[in-house]
């Protein structure tokens, strides 16, 4: 029992370790930009449901509900395997993106995900 506890548990590691959550499969930087360019995500982040469009020149646009918009711009680094957006307030993050179920999560650098859902073209409206 203690074997396969222990086992359980490295196996978590590794996935975590490899940006991925448990549950989720990490997307390639091709996949990323193939699921945003052009496209609207919608999810909850600190609580906060919000609306995010990706254009397809890098420009982001960042719509909390209820809240002040924000834009910003977006990349994908396909050395990384990553997502990365660039904010006024916080320069240039780097997000994991993994498929898990029917949605797409982010994956911060701590292993922490984040669920949301893709909507076909610009819809950022509430």
């Amino acid at each position: 029992m203690l074997r396969r506890t222990l086992l359980a548990a490295a196996l978590l590691l590794a996935a975590l370790g490899s940006g991925a959550s448990a549950g989720s499969k990490q997307l390639s930087a091709a996949e990323i930009e193939a699921l945003l360019d052009g496209n609207t995500v919608s999810g909850t982040w600190g609580g906060s449901e919000y609306k995010q469009y990706f254009g397809t020149d890098g420009f982001t646009m960042y719509v909390p509900a209820g809240g002040a918009n924000d834009e910003g711009k977006w990349r994908v680094n396909a050395a990384e395997d990553s997502y990365e957006s660039w904010w006024s307030a916080t320069g240039w993050t780097s997000y994991k993106v993994g498929r898990e179920g029917e949605g797409y999560v982010w994956i911060d650098s701590k292993g922490d995900a984040y669920p949301f859902v893709v909507l076909q073209g610009k819809q950022v409206s509430w």
